[in-house]
């Protein structure tokens, strides 16, 4: 079941429209190069075993997470954003947003529109009172760009986000 809703490509040269879909076990590979470009090094090991524990079949899994892609309609992912829905003390059930990509050569504001409407939507849908996004620190100029967006569409900085990674530690 994909999120219904689609936001028009910018340019006349191409017709097609964004759509907004969950992924299932057989997207994944083809999922892997565009979230690769967020997460530099990342092997298709660790993602097939990551998307696996996301990407289940049923409402109920769909309930917990997954992934949802940004696709042209000829079925070529320009986009995508892994979630899981966490219980929080501030908002009660959180839609928890990862690796947020937004790739298109010539319009990536379109595929970003999509994939944030497509947030909102799935965040109403699975009944939580908040959003909470995760931006990797890049270091690239794209990323700017990309929270100046989240940030148009009513997004705020709640709180800051640390991480320390356990060297040794179970992977």
């Amino acid at each position: 079941m994909g999120i219904v809703g689609t936001v028009p490509t910018g340019g006349t040269a191409m017709p097609d429209r964004y759509v907004a879909k969950t992924i299932d076990a057989r997207q994944i590979d083809q999922a892997f190069p565009v979230v690769q470009s967020c997460v530099p090094g990342l092997d298709i090991a660790r993602w097939r075993g990551f998307a696996a524990e996301l990407v289940g079949s049923g409402a109920a899994a769909r309930r917990r997470g997954g992934i949802v892609t940004a696709q042209l309609g000829r079925g070529y992912i320009h986009g995508l954003f892994c979630y899981m829905v966490v219980p929080s003390l501030c908002h009660g059930r959180v839609l928890q947003v990862e690796n947020f990509v937004a790739l298109d050569m010539f319009d990536p504001a379109a595929t970003a529109d999509r994939l944030m409407a497509a947030m909102e939507e799935l965040a109403r849908e699975l009944g939580c009172g908040a959003i909470h996004v995760m931006m990797r620190d890049r270091r690239q100029g794209g990323r700017l760009q990309v929270l100046e967006r989240f940030q148009e569409s009513g997004h705020e900085t709640e709180g800051l986000h640390l991480c320390k990674p356990l060297r040794g530690a179970a992977e």
